[in-house]
């Protein structure tokens, strides 16, 4: 059932206006901070592209559901989004011997289609021979392995920045993650990247990390949980929950989710009526919007 809209609690507010008016006095935007008044400098493309951006993602840093969009001349930076990744688009139940690079590293990962999804892995013998486990907590051991507190390693994935990482073992442990949640998680269910990256932002913001991220990341121990997860998020997407039916850490990380489209969650209708894409609706659609 639908919740009525409820106001944005005072702290949170204050906190945005706190944090866009922050990077509006150092960049030198002669704004007041409040919704319109961002809005307006970053929708004005006569202002600034950098400094539009840099607004925007200090306003949106920790507040989703009262975010501002991103511009249309903004464009997808991210050549591994669900509806740019053509390792993803192109994949049937039959794919088998895929191997394509990350923006990590410069050894590849490789994929085949298996129960049901796709399956990862990568060759040791094209990352310098170093050793990294197959399952999540082996990434993230891989990815602390060279020093880096857990703020600077969600910062440098969220970048896609592969300089960040000085070791071999580092940049194969974010490939690999990278290339897991992309490519597998998003088959599971479409959405599971965008968890993902709203993840990352709390551990870069420092209310969360790691240890958190492998106890919370639903898709970690189950498919069908991580679908759950994804329903939850897009119940409150779409205004179906609010969001203080979610967890406390759930709370955290919708918090941080980027504004966006329900195609983020729910793209994938043609995949689901191509029988070579394997996507069976029964258990994938979960959200209130596909059970009511």
């Amino acid at each position: 059932m639908a919740r009525p809209a409820t106001s944005l609690p005072g702290r949170a507010i204050q906190r945005q206006k706190s944090d866009a008016q922050d990077y509006a006095d150092k960049n030198g935007i002669a704004i007041t901070a409040s919704h319109k008044t961002v809005s307006d400098y970053v929708n004005n493309t006569a202002n600034d592209k950098t400094k539009r951006k840099g607004l925007l993602d200090a306003w949106n840093l920790n507040n989703a559901r009262w975010a501002i969009p991103e511009p249309s001349d903004f464009g997808s930076t991210n050549p591994y989004a669900y509806n740019n990744f053509s390792v993803y688009q192109n994949w049937t139940n039959t794919t088998s011997g895929v191997t394509f690079q990350t923006p990590f590293g410069t050894g590849n990962v490789s994929a085949y289609h298996n129960h049901g999804a796709p399956k990862l892995g990568s060759n040791k013998k094209d990352w310098d021979n170093v050793d990294v486990g197959d399952k999540y907590v082996h990434y993230v051991g891989a990815l602390r392995s060279g020093g880096l507190s857990d703020q600077q390693i969600a910062t440098a994935l969220l970048a896609h920045n592969d300089s960040a990482f000085a070791s071999m073992e580092e940049k194969r442990g974010a490939a690999m993650i990278f290339s897991t949640v992309y490519l597998a998680e998003e088959w599971r269910k479409q959405g599971a990247a965008k968890i993902y990256r709203a993840m990352l932002r709390a551990i870069a913001a420092g209310t969360r990390n790691f240890n958190h991220f492998l106890a919370d990341y639903k898709f970690i121990p189950a498919a069908q949980s991580g679908r759950e997860m994804v329903a939850r998020f897009y119940d409150v997407f779409n205004s179906d929950t609010d969001v203080t039916d979610l967890s406390a850490h759930e709370q955290t990380y919708y918090n941080c989710l980027s504004p966006g489209p329900s195609d983020d969650w729910s793209s994938d209708d043609e995949m689901r009526t191509d029988t070579k894409k394997n996507l069976k609706t029964t258990n994938r659609l979960l959200a209130e919007k596909h059970t009511s």
